[in-house]
């Protein structure tokens, strides 16, 4: 093999090894922006969970109040 011919082989294989980095940049960033995305719309329905709990709570808590005053009475 020639000098040149190696330079060149070398050359090459740097550009495809730049190349194979940069498509995996990519995908990796892609995969963090629909990570970041996915994790938001699990916050938002964890948050519409906790709010119907909370919301049932106070429902259930004044009809037992409601219900023990009555017994009282």
């Amino acid at each position: 093999m020639s000098q040149q011919s190696r330079q060149d082989y070398e050359q090459r294989m740097k550009w495809e090894r730049e190349e194979r980095r940069e498509r995996l940049s990519l995908f990796y960033k892609m995969m963090d922006f629909f990570g970041v995305v996915l994790g938001v719309i699990c916050i938002f329905v964890l948050l519409a969970l906790l709010f119907s709990l909370i919301s049932w709570l106070t429902d259930d808590i004044s009809s037992t109040f409601s219900i023990i005053r009555t017994r009282l009475r």
